[in-house]
């Protein structure tokens, strides 16, 4: 029997204890995270899947695992061999987990699921979309069911400054606090953790490569209290949090200090806020659910941190350019032994040798030949595939600085390549920088500009399954909302000035080679005229595409003339953190 099917069957042994007849356990953790730490990966331990999103459904005959198409291929290969069943999301006739509930749940049938993982608008869904079923959600059967199940982190908590952020944590508090009174309400409710890192101008090592730390904020109209393990915090943080009125509880505290505080109106986000913390507020409080407040402002970078932004992508341009150039040079050496986990390694040590560079934004994701498929493939050290002075790789990463985050994708020759691979990445590249040039109306939403990265593919028959484009924090999260690019429309959000936004469309023919572009692009004004309000983009990331993969006959005299600037400001720009060698070396990767 396998470690998964071993592990199911010790879940369904709790799962009839409380007389479940179904289990769901989803990828988020209590604060409806992406990326979360080792304690939250339940849904990972019990289905073999290690996605960063993703449903396990466990009856007491059947397993199944949701992925998007992003880890199509991966939940295939994670699951081979158990009696875990990977579901497609997104494919024709392919039902949502919600959707397969519906049909197979029965009259007087139990759901159960962890209330600290479901939110208290996923929790009001399923009680709407499953009226037959009894409902059971204070039940951690997971916790039960995992004996060596990690605890919960406890990394030290490090200030942001007013250098790096440009607004202070009390006028950041003020903002919200108007932002209260205009909304007639005492408290506002944050479980979002970089959210409220925003707020305290706080960053912490709870999560690898999201700077955040596992805490709650209830503010009210004089004080707010900061719920989070006091092991975090060192004296001078703790000091300085308390003078600008910030009360220091245990992580645990929240639902018995709502109780002890007087009735009140309390704007939460129901889509983040936790089943069982929103079970805790009394009944004689008044809740009001909407969009977190701190989501719409930290969106929109301030001019400080849209400063910076640029400098956390001279340091990366510069980074990304010395890596390249190590990589095409060593892959012919035969004694190198290069392979995808030790490329992805060198890259790492060389964007941390950036004093400002504290992290890294993600695992990075180096596929190479059939691997540049996988969407999100993680190179594992035994299993990881060698290189050879041939073909492409995909190399999609980033960094964390103090300056700003930043997310990069570059495919990269290592040798000679086919027409079919240069004509492909052609027509990805054409539809990456007819998004990044674009101009358009205020109030636009990202989803109506998708079509400008994808139209290039589109007419030949050729698409991708992930988003083009997502929100990026400052010094946080690599994706954040509330802005996206894409072909979903249950997003409404308009792309405003001050906010990063990811650009990156690719194309992977399974078994194949994968193709990727990924700049990050800054929303600003472009003009103002009789009809309104146009926005434009900038790019922020400073780095060459590959010269060997671009097939010129393709490019208009527009994108050829767009491609000669960039390279020159990409020349001009990095060379003062470039050695001779490295600028010797990228003038001639730019100026063919």
């Amino acid at each position: 029997m396998s470690v998964v099917n071993e592990r199911l069957a010790a879940l369904r042994q709790e799962m009839a204890k409380v007389g479940a007849d179904y289990y769901i356990i989803p990828s988020q953790d209590a604060h409806q995270s992406e990326y979360v730490a080792g304690y939250w990966r339940a849904r990972a331990y019990f289905s073999g899947f290690t996605g960063s999103a993703g449903t396990l459904i466990v009856t007491k005959n059947e397993a199944c695992v949701w992925a998007d198409g992003r880890y199509h291929i991966q939940v295939v290969k994670e699951t081979e061999g158990t009696d875990v069943t990977p579901v497609k999301m997104g494919l024709p006739g392919v039902p949502s987990p919600n959707e397969w509930l519906k049909e197979h749940v029965k009259e007087g049938e139990t759901v159960a699921y962890d209330g600290r993982t479901f939110s208290t608008k996923g929790s009001k869904e399923l009680e709407t979309l499953l009226p037959q079923a009894r409902i059971l959600f204070a039940e951690d059967l997971a916790g039960k069911a995992w004996p060596d199940r990690l605890a919960l982190p406890a990394g030290l908590v490090f200030e942001l400054g007013t250098e790096f952020t440009g607004e202070s944590r009390t006028d950041k508090l003020a903002r919200i606090r108007l932002h209260m009174t205009e909304q007639k309400a005492d408290y506002l409710m944050l479980a979002s953790l970089d959210d409220i890192a925003w707020t305290l101008n706080l960053r912490g090592r709870d999560i690898l490569y999201t700077p955040v730390f596992y805490s709650y904020l209830l503010i009210g109209q004089d004080k707010a209290w900061l719920c989070i393990d006091d092991r975090k915090l060192n004296d001078a943080i703790r000091a300085d949090l308390e003078r600008d009125g910030v009360d220091i509880g245990s992580y645990d505290r929240l639902p018995e200090l709502l109780g002890t505080l007087p009735a009140g109106k309390i704007l939460l986000d129901e889509a983040r806020i936790n089943k069982l913390l929103s079970g805790s507020i009394p009944e004689s409080w008044t809740v009001q659910s909407e969009t977190d407040i701190t989501t719409v402002y930290k969106a929109c970078k301030n001019e400080t941190e849209q400063k910076n932004f640029r400098v956390a992508h001279e340091k990366d341009g510069a980074a990304m350019v010395r890596f390249i150039k190590w990589l095409k040079e060593t892959v012919k050496d035969p004694a190198a032994n290069l392979d995808e986990y030790s490329v992805g390694e060198k890259l790492k040590e060389i964007r941390l040798s950036c004093d400002s560079c504290f992290d890294l934004s993600f695992g990075t994701i180096a596929g190479y030949g059939p691997n540049g498929s996988i969407i999100h493939y993680s190179a594992k050290k035994e299993t990881a595939a060698a290189l050879k002075p041939e073909g492409m790789i995909v190399v999609d990463s980033g960094g964390q600085y103090y300056e700003g985050t930043t997310d990069i994708t570059r495919t990269i020759a290592l040798g000679p390549v086919t027409d079919r691979m240069r004509f492909i990445y052609t027509l990805v590249l054409k539809g990456h920088l007819q998004l990044a040039n674009a101009v358009f109306m205020e109030g636009t939403e990202g989803h109506y500009l998708d079509i400008l990265a994808r139209e290039p593919l589109w007419k030949h028959g050729m698409d991708f399954r992930h988003g083009t484009g997502h929100g990026v924090g400052f010094a946080l999260a690599v994706h954040e909302g509330p802005q996206n690019i894409g072909l979903r429309k249950d997003v409404p959000v308009a792309l405003e000035p001050g906010m990063v936004t990811s650009d990156e469309p690719g194309y992977y023919p399974e078994g194949e080679f994968g193709v990727r572009i990924e700049n990050l692009i800054l929303t600003k004004e472009a003009c103002r005229t009789s009809d309104g309000r146009f926005l434009k983009f900038e790019n922020l990331t400073l780095c060459p595409y590959e010269p060997d993969l671009i097939d010129v006959s393709l490019l208009t005299a527009e994108e050829k003339d767009w491609l000669d600037a960039y390279n020159k400001r990409i020349r001009e720009t990095l060379s003062p953190y470039l050695t001779e060698e490295e600028r010797e070396w990228l003038a001639a990767e730019t100026g063919r």
